[in-house]
């Protein structure tokens, strides 16, 4: 599990920590483990802080998360991140009701890995969950269709199965070509995941179809 939260909010060691912050959280004295890869680009953040207050707080958000999508998460594996950071606390500066990168790594990893990622803070010794504005994982579900190749899924969890299918063929055949050796294990998985994609992809539109029908029934 993983869990995003704020340097202010989260004080506790009972789960490892992670810095996301572009600084790795010098300007709180933060001396925790840090993860520079999620770590927003100053080019686009510059323009995102100084366009607050210039422009409306929705349209200055979406370009964030378009700019954050575009430079971060579109080059980076969800699942391998999910898995390097399993059972800790994600950190950056801004507290639970501002707008923070991030809450569109946790979007992220909801989208595509189907996981619940909550925002959490300390009350003492009990562990508060916070409620994220919808809008956020909304406006990265846009910009993932928008600017992705869906290769026909509807999914996107399906399409990162598929794409996770298609990174294990490639890892096979270049160490096939290199070693003269059959690459057994990279294939079988190059086929369990795009076995899975399609079993995620017809289950998202069976889903699909429940809603909708439902829907015409109200």
């Amino acid at each position: 599990m993983i869990i995003t939260s704020s340097y202010k909010d989260w004080k506790s060691d009972i789960y490892k920590t992670y810095s996301i912050s572009g600084d790795r959280g010098k300007s709180v004295s933060y001396k925790g483990e840090c993860y520079s890869k999620l770590a927003p680009k100053k080019d686009f953040w510059k323009v995102w802080h100084d366009n607050i207050g210039v422009l409306s707080e929705l349209e200055n958000n979406r370009y964030y998360i378009e700019k954050y999508w575009e430079e971060v998460l579109s080059k980076l594996d969800p699942t391998d991140v999910y898995n390097e950071l399993n059972n800790s606390i994600l950190l950056c500066y801004e507290s639970s009701d501002e707008f923070c990168h991030r809450y569109v790594v946790a979007a992220w990893f909801e989208l595509f890995l189907d996981v619940k990622v909550p925002e959490a803070k300390m009350n003492g010794t009990e562990i508060v969950t916070v409620e994220r504005p919808s809008y956020i994982k909304e406006y990265l579900e846009e910009t993932i269709r928008e600017n992705s190749d869906m290769k026909e899924f509807n999914s996107l969890k399906a399409l990162h199965l598929y794409n996770r299918a298609e990174k294990f063929d490639n890892m096979a055949i270049l160490l096939e070509a290199k070693t003269k050796i059959p690459q057994d294990s990279y294939i079988n998985a190059a086929s369990f995941y795009r076995k899975e994609a399609a079993s995620e992809e017809a289950k998202y539109q069976t889903d699909s179809k429940k809603v909708k029908k439902y829907g015409e029934r109200k």
